[in-house]
């Protein structure tokens, strides 16, 4: 076990002396943020989202008047009858809890509407990232909200911005 933290400790100190690993910072949420595609999709998805958030609130509308309606005529229902509203009004419940799961919920369809909109952003994003690291001789990029300390020569953020345009 010493051995192996020994050995830990000393592999990044090694590599730097040999000076073969070149490592560069990039603010990956600030280039994203000067991508117009990034705005693009983000006003889609808001569309989106805003368009099935109208039909659940519309289905919630419906199934509570529903219920107040059946609340109303509960008296003057037979068994049958008010066995029968129940289940409808249970079923309309039901089918908001699909509606919003299949549209909202993990996996759903607005989870995958991100996905396909964001994929190509970040695709470009990266060969931008791998065409400035190759040309200025990094071998690790490492996004800048995640390092502790980072000379400002390693930060590539705007030679990225430049290799966007």
């Amino acid at each position: 076990m010493i051995l192996i933290l020994s050995v830990l400790a000393v592999a990044p100190s090694a590599l730097a002396a040999t000076g073969t690993e070149k490592t560069g910072l990039v603010d990956t949420q600030k280039v994203l943020d000067q991508m117009p595609e990034k705005k693009k999709a983000e006003n889609i998805l808001t569309a989106t989202g805003t368009q099935w958030q109208k039909g659940l609130d519309k289905l919630k509308k419906d199934f509570q008047t529903a219920a107040t309606d059946y609340e109303k005529q509960k008296k003057s229902l037979s068994k049958t009858a008010i066995e029968q509203k129940e289940k409808d009004l249970n079923l309309k419940y039901q089918s908001i809890q699909k509606y919003q799961l299949e549209k909202f919920g993990p996996g759903g369809a607005l989870e995958k509407k991100q996905n396909e909109l964001f994929a190509p952003i970040r695709k470009k994003f990266l060969t931008a990232v791998q065409a400035v690291a190759k040309k200025e001789g990094f071998s690790v990029i490492i996004d800048k909200q995640a390092v502790v300390y980072g000379d400002k020569s390693a930060d590539i953020t705007f030679k990225v911005i430049d290799q966007l345009k």
